[in-house]
């Protein structure tokens, strides 16, 4: 599986293979990660260099120091790109926007409701689809108008889960 990892402004497509191998925006490095006795730390050599690295993860996002340097990654598998892609298209700055489902599955959470503010990049709806929960996110912040689904629910491709202002 690919992965797109944002640092800073920097965009980096990594698609790892077998034998220690991963590609780096198409180009081939010889990599190997390692947690060092169960602690944040991690050995990492890349094409036989080496650092230490403290690392600490929240959700898509990595924290890491090397030598000295923090580092903000931002990583998202394949899958997961396509489908907030797809959720941030049309979403205007203001006004009224309806998060429709990118794909059918099944409703698992609903962690908003009505009059709520929300703010850019907040988990909407869980959605459950190919044994797979994928987080819906609001593509900009606002109030949540309608909320139309709710846990249990069975849900079509394109079909509308929330309402926001």
């Amino acid at each position: 599986m690919k992965y797109t990892v944002l640092i800073g402004e920097r965009t980096y497509e990594i698609n790892p293979d077998a034998n220690h191998t991963v590609e780096i925006n198409g180009e081939p490095h010889r990599v190997d990660f390692r947690n060092i006795e169960g602690s944040a730390f991690y050995s990492i050599l890349i094409d036989n260099r080496s650092w230490q690295a403290l690392v600490k993860r929240e959700g898509d996002e990595y924290r890491i120091s090397i030598d000295g340097e923090m580092y903000v990654v931002n990583v998202q598998d394949e899958r997961t790109r396509k489908i907030q892609k797809g959720l941030s298209k049309g979403a205007a700055a203001s006004g009224e926007f309806a998060l429709k489902a990118p794909m059918p599955g099944l409703v698992r959470s609903v962690p908003v409701q009505v009059g709520q503010e929300v703010p850019q990049g907040q988990g909407l709806i869980i959605l459950e689809a190919m044994k797979m929960e994928n987080e819906l996110r609001a593509p900009r912040a606002g109030t949540i108008k309608e909320v139309r689904v709710k846990p249990g629910d069975a849900v079509e491709l394109g079909q509308t889960l929330v309402v926001m202002l």
